[in-house]
């Protein structure tokens, strides 16, 4: 469960300013007066400071997110000086007010200048002032941190935006190809796979789609993927698939599948005058997803999964998973293997992510 903003700003106040209140009546005792007195005392200091800290955070939301270093360094000392004077103030005029009850003893006129100066100074001022630093301080690097990581989450997103968008022209390119060849050929065919295309694109252009969908759809592309291949290599292209259901409603990357399948005609079925079969599969395995395309033909020598297709999904699992994704790239007898592990989620966690 993450908490808002707001909820961990609330948690933190008190849980600080709580803990300071708990330290203090521990820690300062008089033996001239009752310890409810004290603990009276100790609330109004603290509690008066804890106001001042979250009146200043909204002078802080407001006026020093343009403000440079030097302008925010000089704010935090100054608005931490004024709320501790502030606070310690309040706590003399409470400590007179107290002298007229019962609890507290008299003050006379003559020491009441004396007594001022012992309050204020006896340690209770520069007390709050660290404080008020240290909670100053602490609000500006937690606000820097959140800055930072929502730069970060938008530059990942523009990264992958723009890595997605490599895909659509080339794919677009070889799809209207295979199809004004099968105009000719086959006016019915190339009408069906035009609706097909039209599916793909609107999937592939949809601005509600996310980074990540669930393994099920992605499948379904890549079946419409192979449908649109199959114009160009009919019987010479043949396909199957081992998915578990466990498997269908965890997330993966967008378009993930069809870069490795698109791969895998590209540099295997292609070679082959034969053609051949590509497979999917999927298994669990240490909390993690791992999916594997294979197909027939042979790995070029020095070839590590460094072309523009598998690069793709590289920075793609990079960005997204940040070293918790892998792609192996492998030889087993006549068949090529593109084997992918990822953090086994599902689509609800990946986008709370």
């Amino acid at each position: 469960m993450t908490l808002s903003r707001s909820a961990s700003y609330t948690l933190l106040q008190y849980s600080g300013w709580g803990l300071l209140y708990v330290l203090m009546s521990l820690l300062i005792y008089n033996r001239q007066i009752s310890v409810a007195t004290e603990l009276l005392y100790c609330a109004v200091l603290v509690g008066s400071t804890a106001l001042g800290s979250h009146l200043l955070r909204n002078l802080y939301r407001r006026k020093l997110q343009q403000a440079g270093v030097l302008g925010q360094a000089t704010s935090l000392l100054v608005g931490s000086i004024l709320i501790a004077a502030v606070a310690t103030t309040l706590l003399v005029m409470v400590f007179f007010l107290m002298s007229y009850t019962e609890y507290s003893f008299p003050i006379p006129e003559a020491q009441r200048w004396f007594v001022v100066k012992h309050i204020f100074f006896s340690g209770n001022f520069l007390n709050m002032l660290w404080a008020m630093l240290l909670w100053s301080a602490l609000y500006f690097a937690i606000t820097k941190v959140r800055q930072l990581r929502q730069t970060t989450a938008l530059l990942q997103a523009t990264q992958l935006d723009a890595l997605l968008n490599q895909l659509q022209p080339h794919f677009l390119f070889n799809a209207l190809n295979n199809i004004r060849a099968l105009i000719l050929e086959d006016p019915e065919k190339a009408r069906e796979m035009l609706s097909v295309l039209a599916d793909m694109l609107r999937y592939n252009l949809d601005p509600r789609a996310g980074v990540k969908v669930p393994l099920a759809q992605e499948l379904e592309v890549v079946q419409h993927y192979l449908a649109l291949c199959s114009i160009q290599f009919e019987q010479r292209l043949r396909y199957q698939q081992q998915i578990p259901e466990a498997c269908l409603a965890l997330a993966v990357p967008r378009l993930l599948l069809q870069l490795c399948v698109e791969n895998a005609i590209k540099h295997g079925i292609s070679q082959l005058p034969a053609g051949g079969c590509i497979a999917i599969s999927a298994r669990i395995t240490d909390n993690q997803l791992c999916l594997t395309v294979s197909n027939d033909g042979q790995l070029q020598p020095g070839t590590t999964g460094t072309g523009v297709g598998l690069a793709n999904i590289r920075q793609r699992l990079g960005l997204l998973y940040q070293g918790r994704a892998s792609l192996q790239l492998t030889q087993q007898q006549h068949q090529v293997l593109t084997e992918i592990c990822l953090p086994m989620e599902s689509l609800d966690e990946s986008t709370a992510g």
